[in-house]
């Protein structure tokens, strides 16, 4: 009396497994936490020092001098050997 599986159904169970695999692997590194430091840092200037709301429309204002201080902050530094 034989045990083997017959092949229509092992190859689907091992590509299911094959997929299980890979997807548990996948998931401990999601994407959304791969984020730019100096683009976090920055971010900060899109929300500071707010907005100016008029009767018809809403304005964002922007600081310069906050954009370039943040600009200067070591997570933005050009060379990646000194981050």
């Amino acid at each position: 009396m034989s045990t083997r599986l017959p092949r229509r159904v092992l190859i689907p169970l091992a590509a299911a497994a094959l997929v299980a695999g890979s997807a548990g692997i996948a998931a401990a590194d999601p994407p959304a936490l791969d984020r730019d430091p100096c683009s976090v840092a920055i971010a900060a200037a899109g929300v500071w020092p707010g907005t100016l709301g008029t009767h018809h429309h809403q304005y964002r204002l922007v600081s310069d001098a906050y954009d370039s201080y943040l600009s200067r902050q070591p997570e933005c530094a050009p060379d990646l050997a000194t981050r």
